[in-house]
């Protein structure tokens, strides 16, 4: 045995000798049990303290670990999530809300009138008070790895929306829903100046079909499961064709879901249809281009806090760029502080809208 061994041993036979001439003066005379242990000095009180520690450290682990024939019989403790954060998004797909078809799982509603859009939200305080500001993050998943700083350095109420063209958008989407993240699929629509701007082979387009558009649109949603609605994405042209974009709403309103636009109230061809549907909506009160400097994109978020400050609640849409997540993820740290809520796009839901007089 080694000197320090051997002193250790002698501090805790001597911890426990004074322990067992102090319980019983205690439990007799408390009084002359506290001046024992003022006449011990404070080193001797250190070292007695010490021992103390290691004598319980000792008698826990023995308790703890039990003799090898108890190694099997010990309570199983289920482990918190990986990185210490909350399963806060409902499972999904959830079998009673997908319909099966050949292009992939379709949303639909749930026979027992659950939809898709509220069942797959992030939970939010409806009795918050303060002013709501969501933030929607759109292109996720084409640039891989731009698209992974954005899972990595945004917090979940901010609501992601996934290119339909991502290579991998169904794992993207999952990952990004374990981490708390309510999400949104892109939907491409005509521009103004098409085809010089072209969005991809699932734009919808004036010029076809409503039936051509709505397999589009199914195509477009059958890319992946768990989502909570669309968000447009350019549109002038389209949504100007009120023929081709009434069927596209009634099939959103029909699936169950939400439909975020990229217009505000003031500018939206799709807000007086969507309320007379009762289709959940909400509309972008500032839009930031993935080409904005960041003292532009600090000026959006100001914006956006204004907004909130005076209507109660505020939406941002914003493009996916290095620029964006690095100021977001600052902005978005600092809300709380400021009095706002950070909330998921549903949140936000039917809560910017004004009501209409009969059509």
């Amino acid at each position: 045995m080694s000197n320090a061994a051997a002193m250790l041993k002698r501090y805790i036979a001597a911890a426990l000798a004074a322990l067992r001439n102090l319980v019983p003066t205690a439990k007799a005379a408390p009084q002359q049990a506290l001046a024992a242990l003022q006449g011990m000095g404070r080193t001797r009180l250190l070292w007695l303290a010490g021992a103390i520690l290691l004598v319980v450290a000792g008698l826990g682990l023995a308790l703890v670990s039990g003799s090898p024939s108890d190694t099997n019989a010990g309570i199983e403790v289920k482990l918190p999530p990986i990185g210490g954060k909350p399963a806060l998004l409902a499972p999904a797909p959830d079998p009673a809300l997908v319909e099966t078809s050949p292009i992939g799982p379709l949303p639909i509603v749930g026979p027992d009138g659950r939809q898709p859009w509220q069942v797959y939200a992030r939970p939010f305080d409806i009795t918050d008070k303060r002013p709501r500001i969501a933030l929607v993050v759109t292109g996720i998943g084409l640039n891989r790895d731009v698209s992974q700083a954005a899972l990595d350095r945004l917090p979940g109420p901010v609501t992601l929306a996934f290119d339909a063209y991502a290579a991998t958008i169904k794992e993207m989407v999952a990952t990004a829903r374990s981490l708390g993240h309510e999400t949104l699929i892109g939907m491409p629509m005509e521009p103004i100046d098409y085809p010089r701007q072209d969005p991809g082979p699932l734009t919808l387009l004036a010029s076809l079909e409503p039936g051509d558009n709505i397999a589009r649109l199914n195509h477009l949603l059958g890319e992946s499961t768990g989502y909570v609605g669309v968000v447009a994405i350019l549109g002038e042209r389209f949504t100007q064709a009120k023929a081709s974009l009434l069927p596209i709403i009634e099939t959103i309103k029909k699936r169950g879901l939400m439909f975020v636009d990229n217009k505000t109230i003031q500018e939206s061809a799709t807000i007086q249809m969507s309320q007379q549907l009762k289709l959940p909506w909400a509309g972008a009160n500032r839009a930031i281009d993935a080409e904005a400097d960041p003292a532009a994109i600090d000026q959006a978020f100001a914006d956006l806090e204004n907004q909130a400050r005076r209507n109660g609640t505020a939406l941002g849409l914003a493009a996916l760029s290095p620029a964006l997540i690095d100021r977001a993820s600052s902005w978005v740290a600092g809300l709380e502080a400021k009095g706002f809520a950070l909330a998921p796009a549903s949140a936000i839901a039917n809560r910017q809208t004004v009501l209409l007089g009969p059509p």
